[in-house]
């Protein structure tokens, strides 16, 4: 498979990701919040941010240069899963830190996709 199409793949499911697991969080604030031990308009904000940066992604796997739109997305999810993962090893609750941990794992994965595309795009294919 080719570096553009892996890109433009792993950009458009990290965008439906991104816009379900907003989606989810924010909807579901008012009943988790208790067992995250976070406040509910904390929870809906930061589901509402993932929904629309799932929504710039999935404009960016259509987008030229793909190459640098894929990089954008790359780091942010690196910067991304840093901080879910800082946010486990610290959380107040143990729901915390697992849901925050298996995101940050979920999240590394799209960027070592994104990678792969990189890597193959960078790539002349013989």
């Amino acid at each position: 498979m080719s570096g553009i199409r892996i890109a433009r793949l792993s950009l458009r499911v990290d965008a439906v990701y991104c816009v379900a697991l907003g989606l989810l969080i924010a909807l579901s604030a008012p009943l988790t919040s208790d067992s995250v031990a976070l406040p509910p308009l904390l929870l809906a904000a930061v589901g509402v941010a993932t929904a629309l940066w799932g929504g710039y992604v999935w404009t960016a796997s259509f987008a030229r240069p793909l190459r640098s739109r894929t990089r954008a997305v790359m780091i942010a999810n690196i910067v991304a899963s840093t901080g879910l993962a800082t946010t486990g090893l610290f959380a107040g609750t143990v729901v915390l830190c697992v849901a925050a941990l298996v995101l940050a794992i979920d999240v590394a994965a799209f960027a070592v996709s994104q990678g792969v595309a990189l890597r193959r795009m960078a790539t002349p294919t013989l």
